[in-house]
């Protein structure tokens, strides 16, 4: 659904648009007003907007002026023009503007909702085009480096991607891999003389380390590399393709491997005068050992090499990827974070988060103490951030639960720990979504407070401004909580209110008019019979 804004000078004829027009049959879900070409910029930096009707004689910045600022900054956004004057050098400077129709007043509505139309044709024409297949395997093309990045990164941190999924990746980004072919995997630490260079030196020297790499494994090997968080450049080492499986195996010995490894470190020393710290791994299947790759070289090079310069480390073949003693919970510390998803308030990620971390625990770790303590602190430090984030206190939120928290854990089994997260989290959970809804139901007296004692300039702008919000935001939350728009609120208060001052005052009609917002008393007599069946007249004689 795409989203409309009407600006003219004259109030009465953009509510008469605004409410008057079956926008919704054209696919418009949202109509926003303004009554100066200020007002509707203001409207535009603050909310998604598609289409924009102006008139063109407007005191202060024209309509002209208007479009050609919405040109400027929002270039996506079709204007369509109004104008009393058929003159040809607005239409001229209307065309130099990619004005999208240019109507003359008084505009019939069929014809304007045909203009419209006509502007939802071209921007769903415009977006079809960027978003083609075309299009995106071009975009593809020129952010493949990145793109190929972001997967291995992926795969290293043990992203599940199921085989089919990743298959069509790898072939969308181009890389010459078989699911299930042998690889090793090579981390690399530059060392003292690189990092006391500059930022802008030591990319470049970054770029050079790598193409020396390129160079010296290109003949018989493809290699996938990445920096991860660390620092460190990470190296996947796979046999070229079409090579026979006599080549592959000779190739693929872990001897072939150091020797390319050994002359990567010379030739850096020797051409860029840096050392760097190589450790490779055990052969693998890709990509079902990456991230235990991964780990087991990250962990080795912090236990074996430490602070030590210019090393080569070479993992042995009789440590096994199963039935490794201990290792680190997987699911308890894959993005996304069990903190990052609390912190906003998605429910329904942390039940499956939850899930996944049980359900490793239960499947890989028994009843180990030593993984319910890690668990359960984990679980402990993730809440915390979240309570005292949400500017709460951990006391108010736990409830009889927290003093289990202040006793410390005396779990026993995976059960016993579920049990109690399952318990503190729903008291959380209840928590937040209250005061959710108690802050929508305080923004909802506000928009009504408001409406009731400032009727005469009542807006979704001006009200959005009075409560500080995004009108956009505010419009969805007005009709999500009460079951209409705030347009219509607005428009039923007005006339719920002429109709009270007709029978309770003897203000003459254009006042009654005026003292709701409706400078043209024609037009408020319009609306009037249109709600009551009836003349503001006929209903104070009645």
């Amino acid at each position: 659904m795409y989203q409309l804004l009407i600006v003219d000078d004259q109030p009465d004829l953009v509510e008469d648009l605004a409410t008057n027009l079956d926008w919704s049959s054209i696919n418009i879900s949202s109509v926003y007003q303004a009554h100066s070409a200020s007002e509707a910029l203001d409207i535009l930096r603050m909310t998604p907007i598609d289409i924009v009707i102006t008139d063109i004689r407007m005191p202060g910045i024209s309509g002209l002026d208007l479009i050609e600022s919405i040109r400027a900054s929002w270039d996506h956004i079709k204007c369509i023009l109004l104008s009393g004057y058929n003159d040809f050098e607005y239409a001229k400077r209307a065309l130099q503007n990619q004005a999208s129709d240019y109507l003359l007043k008084p505009v019939e509505d069929e014809e304007l909702l045909e203009a419209v139309q006509g502007a939802i044709k071209e921007l769903e024409n415009r977006w079809n085009e960027i978003s083609s297949h075309k299009k995106a395997l071009a975009s593809i093309q020129i952010n493949l480096p990145i793109l190929r990045s972001h997967l291995l990164n992926a795969l290293l941190n043990g992203e599940h991607i199921s085989k089919e999924q990743l298959e069509k990746r790898i072939k969308m980004m181009e890389l010459p891999i078989q699911y299930g072919s042998t690889c090793y995997m090579m981390l690399m630490r530059m060392e003292d003389y690189f990092y006391d260079q500059s930022n802008s030196d030591i990319s470049l020297l970054e770029y050079a380390v790598c193409n020396i790499a390129e160079e010296i494994f290109h003949e018989d090997y493809r290699l996938w590399y990445v920096k991860d968080s660390y620092g460190y450049y990470v190296f996947l080492i796979l046999p070229r393709e079409g090579l026979s499986n006599s080549k592959i195996l000779q190739l693929m010995n872990p001897l072939a491997i150091e020797q390319k490894a050994a002359q990567l470190q010379h030739y850096v020393k020797l051409y860029l005068k840096g050392t760097i710290s190589l450790v490779l791994s055990k052969i693998g299947i890709f990509p079902l050992h990456l991230s235990t790759q991964y780990e087991d070289l990250i962990r080795s090079f912090r236990q074996r090499i430490g602070s030590e310069r210019d090393f080569l480390l070479t993992l042995n073949e009789e440590e096994q990827y199963e039935n490794e003693n201990a290792h680190s919970l997987t699911h308890l510390y894959s993005p996304p974070l069990l903190n990052h998803l609390l912190e906003t308030g998605q429910w329904d990620a942390v039940d499956q988060k939850l899930t996944l971390i049980y359900e490793e625990l239960e499947q890989e770790r028994g009843d180990s103490h030593e993984y319910i303590l890690e668990t359960y602190y984990s679980i402990v430090s993730s809440l915390s951030y979240s309570i005292h984030k949400n500017k709460l206190r951990l006391v108010d939120c736990l409830g009889t639960e927290f003093n289990q928290l202040m006793n410390g854990p005396h779990f026993h089994t995976i059960t016993q720990l579920r049990s109690w997260t399952d318990e503190v989290y729903s008291t959380y959970k209840l928590i937040m979504l209250d005061r959710v809804q108690d802050s929508r139901t305080g923004i909802i007296q506000k928009v009504q407070e408001y409406a009731s004692q400032h009727l005469a300039e009542a807006s979704l702008q001006t009200i959005a401004d009075h409560v500080h919000l995004n009108p956009s935001y505010l419009s969805k939350v007005y009709k999500l909580e009460t079951g209409e728009g705030i347009s219509e609120y607005l428009s039923g208060l007005k006339m719920e209110t002429a109709a009270h001052l007709l029978r309770s005052t003897s203000d003459k009609i254009y006042e009654i008019a005026a003292a709701i917002g409706y400078m043209k008393t024609s037009y408020f007599i319009k609306l009037f019979k249109d709600r009551f069946g009836v003349t503001p007249q006929e209903f104070r004689e009645r």
